[in-house]
């Protein structure tokens, strides 16, 4: 099976999955668009409201500090292909001769992207779908009072998050005082779990998966006071004896 990864992060997930060595990776397409116009952030600042943009930023901050010092794709020996979008001609001309692809922390991928591989697009997805589509992820398991926080499997379609799952599973939330110190202890382990189940499927080979029941909800950027709202969650549990 010809397998390409998909992911806009050079050091994030994508690293970890092919420095595990379990599935034999044949190309990178690394997305270096700069993200979304200023329409697309203009529409999404309406629709959350102003103080979302400075909660998204420390968010940003919090989820690249946890993701730890990962080697860059382009030193673990597998060929590595920049292109402008991933929605682009440059990447659907690479997916020509592919298997299947593994979406890996990208960005959303078109229809006339994810269906080139012969078996379709697999996405990891740190969240249990339907209720944790989108994210952040442990963010809003947190803001919920959850105790864990899930991930799955699934195959792309044309919304977001709502694919087939072909995988799923939960693991504990470790708790600190802080919302980056708890993102920090809980991401590594939440990518190793998640990976481990995309490995399987992998190797089974079934990528069909069964459909999505439920209506679930779509989580975005939080704001102020979710964020503010978490932090007093984790201050208290740091207080208990």
């Amino acid at each position: 099976m010809s397998v390409v990864v998909l992911t806009r992060n050079p050091r994030g997930i994508a690293s970890r999955f092919i420095a595990r060595g379990n599935v034999q990776v044949d190309l990178v397409l690394l997305d270096e668009a700069t993200g979304p116009g200023w329409r697309a952030r203009l529409r999404k600042l309406r629709r959350v409201g102003p103080t979302a943009a400075p909660v998204g930023l420390a968010l940003r901050r919090a989820y690249a500090a946890a993701q730890g010092d990962q080697p860059r794709v382009d030193a673990l020996g597998v060929r590595v292909l920049r292109v402008p979008t991933l929605n682009g001609p440059e990447a659907r001309a690479a997916l020509a001769g592919a298997s299947v692809a593994v979406t890996l922390d990208s960005r959303l991928i078109s229809d006339a992207t994810f269906s080139v591989p012969q078996h379709g697009t697999v996405n990891v997805h740190h969240g249990t779908v339907p209720a944790y589509r989108g994210g952040p992820p442990v963010f809003w398991e947190l803001a919920d009072g959850r105790d864990t926080v899930g991930f799955t499997v699934h195959r792309i379609d044309r919304g977001i998050d709502t694919g087939p799952v072909l995988a799923a599973g939960e693991i504990p939330i470790v708790r600190r005082p802080t919302f980056t110190t708890t993102l920090a202890a809980t991401l590594p382990r939440l990518h190793e779990a998640s990976l481990e189940a995309l490995e399987t499927v992998l190797a089974a080979g079934d990528l069909a998966g069964a459909p999505q029941t439920g209506g679930g909800s779509f989580r975005t950027t939080p704001r102020l006071r979710d964020y503010l709202n978490v932090r007093r969650r984790l201050r208290h549990y740091d207080q208990r004896p």
